[in-house]
């Protein structure tokens, strides 16, 4: 009898044995899995920045291609040279990041390589006081359209793994340059629409203009030196927004920024949100942002910008010129510039997020403005339009001229004379110094299916 229960308690703790190890054995196949699994995302998450950093370094590149095209200024053209050698360096750094070793993008590594070195020699000679070549401006051209073309295929191909239509691991598989073409050619025509998908959470106002990222004064010029309480800056917001649609104001908190504001939530009539920043000093409305749900597209660009500026004018904000626009998601994010008699002031900027369903404003952004706006006295240029005309590289056909003042990185402002002109397809904008003659800015405006924007 007692084997019998000796046998019996042996054979269950081999059973219960067996079955810890199978459990054990069991969490460390799936601890593996998920270990590798996660490793594997980490990796593809790494690749796929590096990507993203590769096509952004390379469109920079295009970009300061097409500038030094059309450079009239050694000073201007050997910087922008600069650039394209620090750039190029960039997007090859990103690429050898990238774990393709296919020859497309091999070629991409030779064509990096070449230009950085090309750049860097060029912009050399510059400095040194040697002006470029026919040849040179030609070559120039070549990279520009190499690159260009390049361009197309990384976004087509970016474009391509958003959209899940091809991986990573296929990617690395590649070994014929047919099968690459063939991949890259079914593509969507929509250049990065995966990213925009990505971006339509974001609620902030987009400017993509000349100077939208200037450097701000350190004391706000545009606002009074009035100091509003919380409860003075609850008024403002009556001021701001239509009483009878308000159903509510919540304060939120003090937000210390370069200007600092008191933060409110205000619910309206139909139970959408609006957040609104009031500067304590000036109690100005400095930011505005609605949550409300657009759908459909019903009115014009031009329409909208009408609907802006009145919106503007009804809140003391005059002689506001728009410039350029982004339009998404059946909103249009507008873009004003204060016009000081003839001068276009881009220092002094205020953006509008109009509704394009019913011209309802959905957002304002002022850092710009009230951080410049004030009484200015003006340089007497020493230049002529005409003298500064002809500094202009003679293959810009230009269509448009006048005076603009342009911020500086230096917490300063610059009077210049603004041309746009067109070469080939492509239109620019150049900045001559009214004092100097010198060559200032120059800008590439990008006509897109969203908007017009510059870079």
């Amino acid at each position: 009898m007692s084997n019998f229960f000796s046998k019996k308690v042996d054979g269950r703790g081999i059973a219960f044995f067996a079955f810890i190890l199978a459990a054990v054995l069991l969490a460390v196949c799936v601890f593996l899995k998920f270990e590798n699994t996660r490793v594997v995302e980490t990796l593809e998450s790494s690749y796929t920045r590096s990507f993203y950093d590769l096509v952004e370094y390379m469109d920079d590149t295009e970009t300061l291609l097409a500038k030094v095209q059309i450079s009239n200024s050694s000073d201007y053209a050997a910087k922008t040279l600069g650039d394209i050698w620090r750039k190029a360096d960039l997007a090859q750094s990103s690429l050898s990041q990238i774990p393709i070793t296919h020859i497309s993008l091999e070629k991409v590594v030779q064509f990096l390589n070449q230009l950085s070195d090309y750049s860097y020699t060029l912009s050399q000679g510059l400095v040194d006081g040697k002006a470029l070549s026919d040849d040179e401006f030609r070559n120039i051209k070549d990279y520009y359209e190499r690159c260009k073309n390049m361009n197309q295929t990384l976004n087509q191909l970016i474009t391509d793994m958003a959209s899940g239509s091809i991986s990573w691991e296929e990617l690395t598989r590649i070994e014929q340059d047919s099968f690459f073409a063939q991949e890259v050619s079914n593509l969507s025509q929509d250049s990065f629409s995966s990213i925009e998908e990505n971006m339509q959470d974001y609620e902030g106002l987009i400017y993509d203009g000349p100077f939208s990222e200037h450097m701000t004064s350190v004391e706000p010029l545009g606002l009074s030196d009035e100091q509003y309480t919380m409860e003075q800056a609850t008024e403002k917001i009556y001021e701001f927004v239509d009483k009878s649609a308000i159903k509510s104001i919540v304060y939120s908190e003090i937000t210390e920024a370069t200007i600092p504001v008191y933060s409110f939530e205000v619910t309206l009539q139909d139970n959408s949100k609006m957040y609104v920043d009031v500067t304590i000093q000036g109690g100005e409305v400095l930011w505005c942002m609605s949550n409300k749900t657009v759908t459909e597209e019903k009115i014009t660009i031009d329409e909208a910008k009408e609907a802006a500026r009145n919106f503007l004018e009804g809140h003391g904000i005059s002689d506001m010129q728009d410039t350029y626009y982004i339009s998404e998601n059946a909103m249009a994010t507008i873009n004003f510039a204060y016009s000081d008699g003839n001068i276009i002031c881009y220092p002094d900027l205020i953006k509008v997020k109009v509704s394009l369903e019913d011209g309802t404003i959905l957002g304002m952004e002022a850092q710009s403005y009230y951080s410049s706006h004030a009484k200015r006295t003006y340089t007497v240029p020493k230049v002529s339009m005409e003298e500064a005309r002809k500094k202009i590289n003679p293959n810009l056909d230009i269509y448009y001229e006048g005076l603009a003042l342009i911020p500086t990185d230096w917490r300063s402002e610059i009077l210049t004379y603004e041309f746009k002109g067109k070469v080939e397809e492509n239109d620019f904008i150049v900045y001559i110094n009214v004092e100097t003659g010198k060559e200032e800015k120059i800008y590439m405006i990008v006509d897109t299916p969203n908007g017009v924007l510059t870079v």
